[in-house]
């Protein structure tokens, strides 16, 4: 099975990803990195190190015989871009853990606040319509998963 994990690179996404994959499925991850961004910004580090998505995916081929796609994209806004890559994957699965944890970055300011709804309004809203038009996956059904608040 094809299976897309949004926000694969973070706190659930990347688990499920190896969880998957290690399964059988064909799994490509999209993320815009925005958690570790978010870090560099607040100047803050994981307790446990968080290597780089290319590094992770390599190591996990290696130990695993198993290939990760990955796809540098913001679902929030590069509408365009994400539906070239479902025509491209013809995923038969999304799991949709791409959204920014609200607490505690989109209480600093006004513009984190927006920041983080945006994201993961817009980001949920445009995923929902790109595996909704039937020309864009042939109208074939996708289970979407969407977990966590707006913001």
């Amino acid at each position: 099975m094809r299976v897309m994990v949004l926000g694969g690179d973070g706190f659930c996404g990347w688990p499920t990803s190896l969880y998957l994959s290690d399964r059988g499925h064909e799994v490509t991850i999209i993320d815009n990195l925005s958690r570790r961004k978010i870090d560099v910004e607040l100047e803050v580090e994981s307790l446990t190190p968080i290597r780089p998505v290319s590094e992770r995916i390599r190591v996990w081929h290696e130990v695993s015989g198993h290939a990760i796609g990955f796809e540098y994209l913001d679902l929030a806004t590069e509408y365009d871009r994400l539906v070239a890559v479902l025509e491209r994957v013809r995923p038969d699965a999304i799991v949709h853990f791409a959204e920014q944890r609200a607490a505690p970055y989109s209480m600093r300011n006004p513009q984190t606040k927006r920041y983080t709804v945006d994201n993961n309004v817009r980001g949920r809203a445009e995923t929902k319509v790109g595996v909704s038009d039937p020309a864009v996956l042939d109208g074939k059904a996708v289970a979407q998963q969407i977990k966590g608040t707006p913001g």
